[in-house]
C-alpha cells in the first residue's frame, strides 16, 4: 500500500506524538525494543523536520538510559550495551551527534572487552562484540589498534572454540579475520556493519519487516485515534521501527540498517 507524501508525513507526526508521550515509559535501555530505538528515530525525524524538540527528547532519552545502565545491565547487541554502543557510534559518525565516542563509551568498553566477561558469555552473544568492536574502530577510536591486534584475534578464536562444528564457521568471524589478517580498516565505511542485500531489499524494504510495514501502514491509514497502545513501540517490529521506515522512503538514506546486521 503505497503512500504519498503527504499522507507518510501525517503518519509521521502521529508516530512522533505517541513516542513523545509513551517513550518515557519503556522499561529497557536496548537497541532494538527499548529506548535507543526510540532515541534513533527521534534524531532522524529531528533532521527531517528541522525541529529540534526531538532532538531534545533523545538527549533525555540518552540521559535516561545512561543512569539506568547498571553492572546487570547485559552485554547483548539487541537488548544491552553492544547494541547500544553501536548506535551511539553510529549517531556520532553520521553528525546527528556532536560528542566524543572514547568519553561516552569508556565504561561500555571496558565491560565489554573484558576478557573474563567475553568468556563467560555463549557462543551467540560473542557476534554482539564483534558488532560493536567494528563500529568503534570505524569511528576512529584511540583503542582503534587495540583492537585490531588483541580484541578481535582473541574474539574470533573464542568464537571458532565455541562453536563445536568444525565444518562451520560464523560469517561474523570470516569478516573479522580479513580484517586482522590484512589490517585494511578501509572496509570499515561509517556504516560499518555489512548488511546483505536481501535484508534490506526484499523482506525488509525501507528496514521493517515488510507484513510489519503493511500492517502498521493499515491501521494508520484509518486515521482512527488510538485509545490504548496495542503495539510495541521499539524498532524490531515496533512503532519507531515504522516511523524509520517512513522517513527512509522519503529521504531515501537507510544507514540506519547497517546497525541491524543479518542474523541478529
Amino acid at each position: 500500500m503505497r503512500q504519498n507524501e503527504k499522507q507518510i508525513n501525517s503518519h509521521l507526526q502521529r508516530i512522533s506524538s505517541i513516542l513523545l508521550i509513551n517513550g518515557g515509559f519503556l522499561d529497557n535501555p536496548g537497541l532494538y525494543t527499548g529506548e535507543m530505538g526510540l532515541v534513533l528515530f527521534f534524531f532522524r525525524y529531528a533532521r527531517f523536520t528541522q525541529n529540534e524538540l526531538y532532538s531534545d527528547f533523545g538527549f533525555d532519552l540518552i540521559e535516561k538510559m545512561q543512569n539506568g545502565i547498571h553492572n546487570e545491565t547485559p552485554v547483548d547487541y539487541r537488548h544491552g550495551l553492544t547494541g547500544i554502543g553501536s548506535a551511539i557510534e553510529y549517531l556520532a559518525q553520521c553528525g546527528f551527534v556532536e560528542a566524543d565516542t572514547d568519553e561516552i563509551l569508556e565504561e561500555f568498553d571496558s565491560r565489554i572487552f573484558s576478557p573474563d566477561r567475553m568468556s563467560r558469555l555463549p557462543v551467540d552473544g560473542l557476534p554482539g562484540i564483534g558488532y560493536y568492536a567494528l563500529w568503534r574502530m570505524a569511528g576512529g577510536s584511540v583503542l582503534k589498534d587495540t583492537i585490531l591486534r588483541k580484541v578481535l584475534p582473541w574474539l574470533a578464536s573464542l568464537m571458532d572454540e565455541r562453536c563445536g562444528n568444525p565444518g562451520f564457521e560464523y560469517p561474523t568471524v570470516t569478516f573479522l579475520r580479513e580484517i586482522i589478517e590484512t589490517g585494511n580498516l578501509d572496509m570499515l565505511p561509517s556504516s560499518a556493519i555489512p548488511v546483505s542485500p536481501g535484508l534490506c531489499r526484499n523482506r525488509y524494504p525501507y528496514g521493517l519487516e515488510i507484513n510489519t510495514y503493511n500492517r502498521f501502514l493499515e491501521l494508520f491509514s484509518k486515521n482512527g485515534s488510538f485509545d490504548k497502545i496495542t503495539f510495541d513501540l521499539g524498532l524490531q517490529n515496533g512503532l519507531a521501527g515504522f516511523g524509520m521506515a517512513l522517513t527512509t522512503e522519503l529521504a531515501g538514506d537507510d544507514s540506519w540498517i547497517s546497525l541491524f546486521p543479518n542474523g541478529l
